[in-house]
């Protein structure tokens, strides 16, 4: 990855709004212009930018000088859809809504933030590294591959009990610290206060 030693990962903060929404819809048009679903990104991408620095979702942002270049929420909270209730009782991370700059496609931001979020996790004292990917049908099944050829793991994939062919795919990986990171991004590696 070029540039190494320039990205920081950090809270989002209120001021970081505008430019994450701007990211997200750059994301939606560069989705459109490839051919998938891409109308949802667009559609929330404010919803999405409003709640970094609420203080009610943890939304981090990736920054290489100081532009904001991705972005995700990490809960110690995992959701009821697509996992049983001793797994939710696990100490977790689950990582959603992660976002890319589309003008660095290819060099593997979204591995960067993945590959952050397990050590976030391990840092934090938590067993796990948690995601989810929605599909239907064919559609979005080339993302649950994607983090496939991470490492991650399907746990299950399961029918949405409220959304008619719409399967739930819940992915994990274990919270191992990750050493080698701390050559490509700088981060507080101290544990949050829960």
């Amino acid at each position: 990855m070029s540039g190494a030693g320039v990205f920081e990962m950090r809270p989002g903060r209120e001021a970081d709004r505008p430019a994450a929404a701007e990211m997200i819809r750059s994301r939606a048009v560069w989705m459109r212009e490839r051919g998938q679903r891409w109308q949802s990104w667009h559609a929330r991408a404010g919803q999405l930018a409003e709640q970094i620095g609420t203080g009610r979702w943890p939304v981090f942002v990736l920054t290489k000088d100081h532009r904001i270049v991705g972005m995700t929420t990490a809960t110690f909270t995992v959701p009821h859809l697509g996992w049983a209730e001793d797994e939710i009782a696990e100490p977790s991370v689950f990582l959603q809504t992660t976002v890319t700059d589309p003008s660095f496609a290819g060099a593997g931001l979204g591995v960067l933030i993945a590959y952050w979020a397990l050590d976030y996790a391990a840092v934090n004292g938590k067993r796990w590294t948690r995601r989810g990917v929605l599909t239907v049908g064919e559609d979005n099944l080339g993302l649950v591959r994607y983090y496939q050829s991470q490492g991650w793991r399907v746990v299950r994939a399961l029918s949405h009990p409220h959304k008619p062919g719409v399967t739930v795919w819940s992915l994990q990986r274990p919270a191992v610290p990750q050493h080698e990171l701390r050559e490509l991004v700088r981060w507080q590696r101290e544990p949050v206060r829960e």
